[in-house]
This record gives structure tokens, sequence and C-alpha cells, in this order.
């Protein structure tokens, strides 16, 4: 009995435990089937993610699996696919496709690729076919993968390669594409032409090796600071070492990229710039010599585009007008240059025939204007410059005529001068021998008048007539006497003089007239200046000459401006006597230093005193000279040589 209870007992913890045991493996099967069901799921998923159509084939042709690309394009919903032979499926045939890959695949147990019709697709499509094969060796399913995409691109991939080789072989630049270890693996024929290597050389030679040590390591530097993560493209003018070992001045262009594999490639585009270079050098050379040309030119250089912007105003330009080049570049239009309207007359001018050819215009006389407003006389000469006859700019020449212009003037005043001194001596001559012809008679009417009155009652009626004829025989010797002066008949002593106090002394002796109380003179005279060798008396009478027909034009009323200065080549004293008066009609301009020549009324002038001053000054070694115009007053001028160190006094 005992027995038999610890035998149940024992059945009782086996069956237990037992129990215990089969409920574990059912909870290790349940983990296991939801792990192959999660793994199933995943394999799916990834198998749907293909973008390529794959699918799968027992033995028999029937699919048995298909991705998610394989329902899609094909338009088919698993129970039309699933179960059925593919050529029943795609082609609608009762059995396998003549040249089928599948058929291939179970025939040989290897991979095949065919070119296959599916109506489905409206045309033909590239299929690969993958074994796939049991424990025991057999062929148990086969993969389809329709390839026609991956066909497209390898098709695509040739073409882009052929149509790339194609353009490094016809492009005007050299290239080179440079593998890691700086080897050249690809070349076209202009790399070889600049290099002076043949193809079959240049493919293979180090990189490195076209260069001299200096731009070795100039190459090196770049490539050892370039940043990893960034392409690098720069373009520098090195010289290479050509194949003949000759260097030659060549425009190189790096480029880094990285392949789809992450390797470094670069690529070395050529350009030989060594004809470039000299032909930019002899530009350069004749351009500067141009410029050079241009800036130095004595004359006036400046040129303008068609909308009247400078944009050449050289040296002899900035001179004339008074112009920096950059502001009359920046600031000035070329209208600016000239009087109003003679711009536009140029152009007119330019673009006619008659004034020298179309585009063209003969030297001629015009006025500029200067910075200051200055009316500037030049001769110019003009021209339009065309590009594919169009009109660009234009340029003019201009010649400085103030000089010139100033130099004529002085030439006919000194032809006037001239002119003037031969009359002045032939009429001092002449007044000479009729001075002393008339002494004669004068004299012995002087003293027979007398005589008659020294033997007249004091009570006789015709004493007053005699008296008469005797001041009116004076005066005539006055005249007489002052035609001798005129005709340097007298003699003076000369000695050093003063000019300043000659002046002053002269003033002095008149500013306090009558005629004179009304008048403001001005006195501006330069001190220290040099003395003079000079007769004070007569520099006296021919200051006050010209001071008196100064007060008698302004009517007793104005301003007399009297100026001493330095000669400009510090010869000469000059003194000038400006006044506001009526000044002198341009017709008497000529005459004013004839003797006898007056404007005044009949008694009030003699005509001697301009005539007298005229002889002076010209005996003092001296001229004189006046500019005036009517209703603006006049300016005398006296220019006297300064006295030498060693000059002696003449009597």
């Amino acid at each position: 009995m005992r027995e038999e209870k610890e035998g149940l007992e024992k059945l009782k913890r086996e069956n237990a435990l037992l129990r215990n045991l089969l409920a574990q493996v059912k909870e290790e099967k349940t983990a296991l089937y939801e792990q192959v069901l999660q793994t199933r799921a995943e394999w799916e998923g990834a198998f749907n993610a293909i973008t390529d159509r794959v699918f799968v084939e027992d033995a028999q042709y029937s699919v048995i699996r298909a991705n998610a690309a394989v329902l899609r394009d094909y338009n088919l919903s698993p129970e039309k696919l699933f179960g059925r032979k593919c050529f029943q499926v795609f082609k609608e045939r009762e059995e396998p496709c003549p040249g089928c890959p599948v058929t291939q695949t179970l025939e040989t147990g290897k991979p095949a690729f065919g070119e296959m019709e599916n109506p489905r697709l409206k045309g033909s499509y590239h299929v690969r076919t993958y074994p796939v094969f049991d424990r025991m060796g057999r062929i148990s399913e086969v993969v389809v993968e329709d390839v026609t995409e991956t066909k497209k691109l390898e098709e695509e991939l040739r073409e882009s390669e052929g149509r790339f080789r194609r353009i490094v072989e016809q492009a005007n630049d050299g290239i080179l594409a440079v593998g890691e270890e700086e080897r050249i693996e690809l070349a076209n024929k202009i790399a070889a032409e600049i290099t002076g290597y043949p193809l079959e050389r240049l493919v293979g030679l180090n990189f490195n090796d076209l260069f001299d040590e200096q731009n070795r390591e100039y190459i090196k530097t770049l490539f050892a600071h370039r940043d990893p993560n960034v392409n690098l493209r720069v373009c520098s003018e090195l010289e290479i070492v050509t194949a003949q070992r000759e260097k030659k001045e060549t425009e190189v262009c790096i480029t880094t990229v990285k392949d789809r594999r992450g390797a470094m490639k670069t690529y070395a585009y050529l350009r030989d710039v060594s004809l470039t270079k000299r032909i930019e050098n002899e530009l350069r050379k004749a351009n500067d010599f141009l410029r050079n040309l241009i800036e130095n030119s004595v004359d006036g250089i400046v040129a303008a585009d068609m909308k009247g912007k400078i944009i050449i105003f050289n040296k002899s330009a900035e001179k004339l007008l008074g112009y920096g080049s950059e502001e009359a570049i920046e600031k000035v239009h070329i209208t600016q240059l000239y009087p109003p309207g003679v711009a536009k007359e140029i152009m007119r001018r330019l673009r006619a025939p008659e004034y020298g050819g179309v585009g063209r215009l003969e030297p001629s006389q015009i006025t500029l204007v200067s910075k200051t407003g200055e009316l500037i006389p030049v001769n110019t000469s003009a021209a339009i410059i065309y590009e594919e006859g169009k009109e660009i700019a234009s340029f003019g020449i201009f010649t400085d005529l103030r000089e010139k212009v100033k130099m004529e003037r002085e030439l006919r005043e000194t032809q006037l001068q001239l002119l003037q001194s031969e009359k002045m001596a032939s009429l001092g001559k002449l007044a000479a021998g009729v001075a002393h012809e008339i002494n004669n008679p004068l004299g012995g009417i002087l003293i027979f008048s007398k005589m008659l009155l020294e033997d007249m009652p004091p009570d006789d009626p015709r004493r007053e007539d005699l008296e008469r004829i005797g001041d009116e025989a004076a005066r005539c010797k006055e005249i007489v006497k002052g035609l001798l002066e005129f005709a340097r008949q007298t003699s003076y002593k000369m000695e050093p003089t003063d000019l300043n106090r000659a002046l002053v002394q002269g003033i002095s002796l008149l500013e306090n007239q009558a005629l004179f109380h009304n008048i403001r003179i001005v006195k501006n005279l330069e001190p220290n200046l040099p003395p003079i060798t000079a007769n004070t008396g007569q520099l006296n009478q021919v200051f006050m000459n010209i001071i008196l027909n100064a007060a008698e034009a302004m009517d007793g009323q104005g301003t007399l401006a009297i100026n001493t200065r330095l000669g400009p080549e510090k010869n000469t004293v000059i003194v000038e006597f400006t006044d506001t008066g009526c000044g002198i009609r341009e017709e008497h301009m000529t005459r004013i230093f004839d003797p006898f020549f007056t404007t005044k009324e009949v008694g009030k002038g003699t005509g001697l005193g301009l005539s007298m001053s005229y002889g002076i000054v010209e005996k003092h070694r001296g001229r004189i000279w006046v500019k005036s115009k009517e209703g603006e007053g006049s300016t005398f001028t006296i220019e006297l040589p300064v006295r030498a160190e060693t000059e002696d006094a003449p009597v």
C-alpha cells in the first residue's frame, strides 16, 4: 500500500513537471512564431521597397512571390498573379516562351539575361534571372529581376561617356584627369600639343613632372591647405616644362571632385597663353607709348564719348583749361569747355564733308572756356572715332594761341610805335627847322614892339595894340620853344633819379589846385625801386602833362590811379596813370602823340603836350603808350630803363 502511494506521488510530480515543460515549449514556440512573423514582415517590407520589379517562380514557372513594383507596374492583383505560370500571366501562352531566361537558368543553374516582349508594358523589357537551390542542391526557385531601367541607365552612361570623350577630344583647352597617386589617367590631344608629350606617354606620367621645382611647391602647398570637404577650383598662370625641356606660359585650372566611391579625382585644364602674353606685352607697350605720347603732347588733347562724357584729358589740357584730369573725367561735360553752341557747331562740321571730310575737322581757330571762365583762343583739329561704322567717340587737339595773339598784338603796337617814332622824328626835324626860321622874326617883332612902347606916351590909344602884339609874339616864342624841346634842340643834365620821388613832387604841385578838388588820387608806389638815369624837371613835365590831361578828361571829378612797379625782366621801371574819364576815340589813338593834334577847343591847347612828353620819354631811352576805350577811361604807361651801376650820367 505504501509503495503504491509513493508511486502515485511520483507520478503526480512527473506530471506537473511535464505540464510546466509543455507550457514553456508553447511559450517558446509562440515567441518563435511571432519572431518569424516579424522577420517575414521585415523581409516583405524590404522586398516591397525595391524599386525594380522582382518576382520569384518555382521550378514549374509558377509565380510564388512578387514585390509591390510588379503588382503596381503590371496592374495585377495577388490573386491574378500568385500560383499562375509566368507565361500565362505576361504572354497569355500555355507553354514557356522561346529563349526565356527562366528556362535558361533552370537548364544551366546559372544566372541568365534576356530581352522580352510584354504586352502589359507596351514594349520590350530586360530581365535577369538567378537560381535558388534547396538542401539537396536542386533548383527550387528562380528570382526574376526586371532590369529595364538599369539597362537604360547603362546605355545612357555609355552614351554619356562617349559624349564626354568627344567633348574632351574636341575641347580647345588641354584636359588632364589625375588619379589619387598623381598619375595622369586621361589626356586629350590639345594637352599633348601643349606639353609636347605624345598621348601614350602623357597618360601615366606623374602630373608634377610637368612643372619646375618652384611650381611643384606651389601645387603641393595648394593641395596641403585645401579644405577636404570643399571641392577645389583655382586658376593660375604657371610655366610648364614641356617634353623638350622648354618652359611655356600656361594658364592652369585645377579642379578636385569626389566620385561615387568617395575617391578624390583631380582635373587640370591647360591653356597655352604664351602667344597671348606676348601679344598683351606688345599691346601694353603700344598703349604705354600712346599714353605717353598723349600725356606729354605740348597741345591739349581731349576725348569724349558720344554722350559728352570726357574719357581723355591730358596734362596740357589741364594746364590750358585749369581742370585736373580726374575732375574733368568725373564731373565735367564736354560742352562746358566751349562757349554756348560751339560744341554743337563743331560736331556739325565734323559730320559735314566741306570742313576736311566726314569725321574730320581741319585746323581752325575757336575759343575755349577755362575753369575760371576765361575765354582762351585756340587752334583746333578734331576727328570722330568709329567702330564698325558707328560713332563711339570724338577727340580734339588744342593749341594755345594766347602767346601768339599777345605777340601779334605787341607786334602791331611795336609797328605802330615804330611808325609813330619815324613820324615824330620827321616832324621833329621839321619843327626844328621851322622853330629856327620863326625865332628870328619873332625876336624882331618883340624888340621893335618894345621900342615903340618905350617911345609912345602912356595915354596913346595904340599902346594897347602894341602890348597885344608883344604878348602874342611872346606866346609864339613859347610855342617855338616847345617845338625845340620836341625836336631835342635843348639839353638838360641827366642824373640818377628816384622815380617815386619825382612823381610825388609833381603830384604835390597839382593836387591842391581847384581842378583836383573833386578828384581822388590813388598812389600805389612800389617801394625800393632801383634808380633811373633822368632829368627830374623833364620827367615832371611829362607827368604833369599826363595828370592835367586826365583831370580835364574827367571834367574835374573821378579817380586817378598812379602805380609804379618793376618791369617783368627787372631791368625797367613802369609807371601807369589810369583815369576814369571819357576815354579816347579809336580813330584818335594813332594821332595823340602828333604835334599840334588836340581835341580841345580852340585857344585851350596847343597840341604839343603829349608830343613833347613822347620826345622826352624817347630821349630817356624809354617808351610811352596808351590803352583806352571811349567812355571807359584811359591808361598811359611809361617804361624807363633802370640805371646801370657803371652808367655815366649824360649831359
